[in-house]
């Protein structure tokens, strides 16, 4: 089998990510501002993640796997690539079960945030999300 590959798509693959999401039943939807990145499988989008620029940060969201495709390591191969062709920080809201996959791949938990993703976080927890936010700072020289 070949190993996986994660791309990133033009804006005119919003469409068809969003109907991804909808397919998988995930929260939130990609515009056309988002940057996208997608694994496919015999042509079908089986994996996807967007970065959102919220007031000149990157904010990472919408990491989703289709179900039969889980526990292969998509989600892995999308968030390295995001992390490989973005500058840092990245930012994330995670959920609390996910945290040791996460900073497996680099994230570390942020104890305060820009003003804008600070009152996003609390927006999501009024809404009951267990999450937690998190940073991706890049690799450092050596």
């Amino acid at each position: 089998m070949t190993p996986p590959v994660a791309q990133r798509v033009p804006a005119l693959a919003t469409p068809l990510v969003n109907k991804f999401y909808d397919r998988v039943g995930a929260r939130g939807r990609a515009n056309k501002q988002d940057q996208i990145w997608v694994v496919r499988c015999d042509n079908d989008i089986v994996a996807a993640a967007r970065v959102s620029v919220l007031e000149q940060q990157h904010f990472l969201c919408g990491v989703f796997v289709e179900a039969d495709y889980r526990r292969q390591g998509l989600a892995a191969t999308l968030i390295r690539q995001v992390c490989a062709e973005l500058p840092g920080p990245i930012y994330s809201f995670i959920y609390q079960h996910l945290r040791p996959f996460y900073e497996q791949l680099g994230f570390a938990a942020v104890a305060t945030l820009p003003e804008h993703l600070a009152s996003r976080l609390q927006s999501y927890r009024n809404q009951g999300r267990d999450v937690l936010a998190y940073c991706y700072q890049g690799v450092a020289d050596a």
